[in-house]
């Protein structure tokens, strides 16, 4: 008798029974045909191999969550600690870790740009009690604020001059000092660590490039001559250099522009990826950067490397989906903003230790040009500002809704009053108003009336549409634009477009030409429009539906997505076969849905008997 059969017809011991049991349950399960007989799992087994399977699954759990929530979306901390104030920092080694800070960095009072209701104005709120601030009234503009070094002033852009420029806030005073006068566009100022000067960018000489000039004012000095766009400058923390963004090579990169030598050097060297809006970290070791395609930002943190001028990709390290970074004023935690769900979300991060998340605030509006100082605003700057805000403004629109016969849907489709001449075009009562408005907001920021012809407004309910299209298309209850598109066929273009890829779905943002070119409309654009047309010469554009223009071009833009959005409509995605068929690009496909269903949207101004004959039984509805 073998030894293996003579062991195999004595009892297990208490120890090793369970134990040899998974095993052979195990080797039976991924080695069948190295086991020689039948699995046979008595019942005390057969708990054990569950529990076994049921720990390692909830194991694998764990651990894909984790990893989902560290890549996609911030962990929000409820009630982190205050920090203890940090000793300024100087260049010099990165500093090594002490105890595990907070998100809140070392206090102070964050400002940044909010677009409400239509307008974009400064905005501030404390670290220690985060209520709002809102530090600018004027009906125009304000964006980019930038802190002085000792907080007493605040550099913004502003278009309330009829053209952009730099400002100073005063904020002791409340006095506003305008510091450039030119007639084209000035924006996104950065202090010098010694609060002399101002680098800014500018539209002149047909191009944008980096100014610096003295925050008593004066001559502007011209930093950056390349052709292609430069734009916004960060001055290092030791005041020998300035960062800043470039579309120069056909991508965006973060450039180093070296006072003292008078050079620049590309510190990032990513072809093959768009970097943009740097911050110096306090002590100028670290850079922080916004990275990837437009719609999808992430931010980036690299070690810089002051030997060889450029960031230490071993030591590049992604920190996670959002943009517009700065960093605490003790260099400990960063801010950035946020998009998900349709609202805007402030964040502060750790920089060490445990990485700990914190949402300082959030809105419906937009987000943007975060900036940090260690100082508070003082309770007079606050209570000033609040004395003068208005209570409530005035809405951009009021949708003023006919009366409706007894009986018939609730709502009627209107005409729109001089769109396409004479061959009548409608909306629902519900929404053209709000056309109407975004219409008159387009004359005036562009100059010139693009919404006067479109290409499609309310569709009858037997519209046929495209091959591969729903037949629930927003149009039949008139909520849908579809925009001129001929303006964009012309040999000149007045419209370009922009490619926002929002995870696996392409969006496009629309860009209006402005018809006065003298910069008091619109501004420049920063990177290379998508060319849909260049899918027709062949080769990778026609593979990737069309490419970026060779060029940026010159000249005045209007954000039309954003004025838009404004108004309550909304952009709608391109279909997925966009790239080889032309009617699922959608570029000029506008809705308002207002949250409603496609269904609620029909019953407006339907009856359902006539929604049923066309589309069959509604859900959830009952006579």
């Amino acid at each position: 008798m073998t030894d293996e059969r003579r062991d195999a017809g004595k009892p297990d011991s208490a120890e090793q029974r369970p134990r040899s049991r998974i095993a052979l349950a195990l080797a039976w399960m991924f080695r069948p045909d190295e086991v020689g007989r039948p699995l046979i799992l008595r019942p005390r087994s057969v708990r054990l191999l569950v529990l076994l399977i049921l720990g390692n699954l909830t194991i694998l759990v764990l651990l894909t969550v984790a990893l989902y929530q560290a890549t996609t979306a911030p962990v929000v901390v409820e009630s982190p600690l205050p920090l203890p104030p940090a000793a300024t920092a100087t260049p010099g080694p990165s500093p090594t870790a002490g105890p595990t800070p907070t998100p809140l960095g070392s206090g102070g009072a964050i400002a940044f740009t909010l677009r409400r209701n239509g307008n974009a104005d400064v905005y501030a709120l404390n670290q220690a009690d985060r209520q709002l601030v809102r530090l600018t009234h004027d009906p125009a503009e304000d964006r980019d604020p930038a802190w002085s070094p000792d907080g007493n002033y605040i550099a913004f852009a502003s278009n309330r001059a009829h053209n952009w420029d730099i400002y100073l806030l005063d904020l002791a005073s409340d006095r506003l000092i305008r510091l450039t006068h030119a007639p084209g566009f000035d924006a996104n100022p950065s202090w010098s660590p010694d609060g002399r000067w101002i680098a800014f960018e500018s539209y002149r000489h047909d191009n944008l490039d980096i100014y610096v000039m003295s925050t008593a004012g004066g001559q502007v000095q011209r930093v950056t001559t390349d052709p292609a766009p430069d734009y916004a400058p960060a001055w290092s923390p030791d005041g020998r250099a300035i960062a800043f963004t470039s579309f120069r090579g056909g991508n965006k990169d973060i450039y180093l522009y070296l006072l003292d030598e008078g050079k620049t050097t590309n510190v990032t060297h990513s072809p093959d990826l768009n970097e943009d809006d740097p911050a110096w970290a306090p002590d100028g070791t670290q850079l922080a950067y916004v990275s990837g395609p437009r719609g999808n930002p992430s931010i980036q943190i690299t070690v810089f490397d002051w030997n060889t001028m450029t960031a230490d990709r071993s030591q590049t390290e992604l920190f996670g989906a959002g943009g517009s970074p700065a960093w605490a004023p003790d260099g400990q935690s960063l801010i950035y903003t946020y998009e998900r769900g349709g609202r805007s979300h402030l964040i502060a991060a750790s920089m060490t230790g445990w990485a700990l998340f914190h949402e300082v605030y959030s809105t419906d509006g937009l987000l943007d040009d975060l900036a940090w100082t260690s100082r508070d605003l003082s309770p007079r700057v606050v209570d000033r500002a609040r004395a003068v805000e208005p209570a409530q403004e005035p809405p951009l629109y009021v949708e003023l809704v006919q009366p409706t016969p007894t009986g018939g849907p609730p709502y009627r489709l209107v005409p729109l009053p001089n769109v396409n001449g004479d061959e009548g075009e409608f909306l629902s009562d519900r929404v053209n108003e709000s056309f109407n408005a975004l219409r008159q907001r387009v004359i005036e920021e562009a100059g010139w009336d693009y919404l006067a012809n479109l290409n499609s407004s309310w569709l009858p309910i037997t519209h046929t549409p495209p091959s591969g299209h729903s037949r629930m298309s927003w149009h039949l209850c008139g909520r849908a634009i579809g925009l001129d598109q001929e303006p964009y066929e012309e040999d000149e273009s007045s419209i370009e477009l922009m490619r926002e890829d929002v995870g696996n779905v392409t969006y496009w943002r629309v860009f209006i030409r402005a018809a006065e070119q003298d910069g008091s409309m619109g501004e420049p654009l920063r990177e290379a429009p998508w060319d849909l047309h260049a899918r027709q010469q062949g080769g990778r554009a026609m593979v990737e539906g069309g490419a970026p223009e060779a060029q940026v071009p010159a000249g005045y833009y209007v954000d039309f997505t954003t004025l838009a959005d404004d108004y309550g409509w909304e952009r709608v995605p391109a279909l997925w076969r966009w790239r080889y068929f032309w009617p699922d690009i959608r570029w000029w496909e506008f809705q308002k849905s207002d949250g409603l269903t496609w269904w609620e949207c029909m019953l407006e101004v339907f009856e359902p008997k006539e929604i049923e004959a066309a589309f069959g039984p509604i859900p959830g509805y009952e006579d």
